[in-house]
């Protein structure tokens, strides 16, 4: 008995969820696209748009952070002071990802 799964078929089932998604993904970024020339770009509403990718990082980050316990938490502390120190997002998210590596290694939360 051959304990892999055979990957050379796939059902029809499988294949039209792949591509509605992709349809859905590509859709959203095509109308993305398309509004905005249609958003503001000055005033108060345009400085909102600019901070809301942020705000919805933070809203998915900082659970995950707490989740993890204080190990998740000195790791998130490390990203934030090192993104203010260096201003390098990848600098930022491998001082994190090394603190927590190594907290749960040595502290194996």
């Amino acid at each position: 008995m051959n304990p892999f799964p055979d990957l050379t078929s796939f059902s029809a089932e499988a294949v039209l969820t792949i591509l509605g998604m992709a349809a859905i993904t590509y859709g959203m970024r095509l109308g993305g696209l398309m509004m905005a020339d249609r958003l503001p770009q000055h005033g108060r509403w345009a400085h909102v748009l600019e901070r809301l990718p942020g705000a919805v990082l933070i809203s998915v980050w900082v659970p995950s952070a707490l989740s993890a316990g204080p190990i998740g938490v000195l790791g998130a502390a490390a990203t934030v002071i090192t993104m203010a120190l260096a201003r390098n997002l990848f600098a930022a998210m491998a001082v994190g990802m090394v603190v927590v590596g190594v907290g749960r290694y040595f502290i194996s939360t």
